[in-house]
């Protein structure tokens, strides 16, 4: 199956091209084409990747492609770029975010359902072995009373300030609370309901209420890579703190979960699970920016 990759300023697009063309991890697989935001950024990407086709327009690809993956560093251009491939009937994976404004996301998710093409986003944080382990672990906490989560995020980021690196804590913990029923048989995140958030210097700290589960605390903690992703849940039986580290393939999961739905067209998830982590991010950086807090817009089922 070809793939394209628009975008190449992340390192993302180079990773998986080597895992599919150099490393074969996923046989039958191949990222044939690339568009880059730069001249030198497609090249770099076509050359470490071992990407034998560069185009000077996304759309290019069209025709010669089975399916598409959309990295931009800023997700406000993902769905203008992956709006031309859904029309075209070919399948999308978006980077995370999906995007950066929770009414776009709505529109393009019918946009695509209407088409009937497949499309998907995730973290790939959460398919990590650490992570899965655990949510494993959660469970045996009984009810749930606190989930607090810390990593890299720059609140201020010409990325889309925390959409561009908060998605992982708060795609984890969406992720989590979904893993883990309330007693009387409920899925316990419900929906968010409101973000308030505090800031100390370049640092700081997104609570987010849940109608009918706990309460979560993402920690945004600027250019802080050493430790990598944390997290600590808290239950009426007990608690689990753990670090979270990556794979030694940290993308694999994710490459072999899209590469699954373009071959079978099945979404491996909803679109409320790449839907709500816009919404609670839009929440939180309005809270951020206005230091108030700031009620998280609902997501309809799709």
């Amino acid at each position: 199956m070809r793939i394209g990759i628009v975008g190449s300023e992340n390192s993302h697009t180079i990773h998986i091209a080597k895992s599919l063309n150099t490393e074969k991890d996923v046989p039958g697989f191949e990222v044939t084409h690339v568009w880059g935001e730069t001249p030198e950024l497609a090249q770099k990407a076509a050359q470490e990747g071992q990407i034998p086709n560069i185009v000077q327009d996304p759309p290019e690809m069209i025709g010669h492609i089975d399916a598409v993956l959309v990295d931009h560093r800023h997700g406000k251009h993902h769905l203008p770029a992956a709006r031309p491939f859904v029309e075209a009937g070919v399948p999308v994976f978006v980077d995370k975010p999906f995007c950066t404004d929770l009414a776009e996301g709505i529109e393009f998710v019918r946009f695509a359902r209407a088409k009937g093409v497949p499309i998907t986003s995730y973290s790939v944080l959460s398919l990590q072995q650490s992570a899965v382990k655990f949510a494993q672990e959660m469970k045996k906490l009984g009810r749930l009373r606190a989930l607090v989560t810390a990593g890299p995020v720059e609140i201020d980021s010409q990325y889309g300030g925390v959409f561009f690196y908060a998605i992982h804590q708060v795609d984890l913990i969406c992720t989590l609370l979904d893993a883990v029923p309330l007693q009387e048989g409920r899925r316990s995140s419900g929906s968010a309901a409101e973000v308030s958030t505090a800031r100390h210097g370049d640092d700081g700290a997104a609570t987010i209420t849940f109608e009918k589960g706990p309460l979560a605390v993402v920690n945004c903690l600027k250019d802080w890579w050493a430790a990598g992703f944390i997290a600590t849940a808290c239950g009426d039986e007990g608690a689990n703190h753990s670090a979270l580290p990556f794979d030694e393939k940290m993308y694999l999961a994710g490459i072999k979960r899209f590469c699954e739905m373009f071959t079978t067209g099945k979404e491996p998830a909803s679109p409320k699970a790449y839907l709500r982590p816009v919404a609670i991010l839009e929440a939180m950086q309005k809270s951020f920016d206005t230091g108030r807090p700031v009620p998280v817009a609902a997501v309809p089922e799709l």
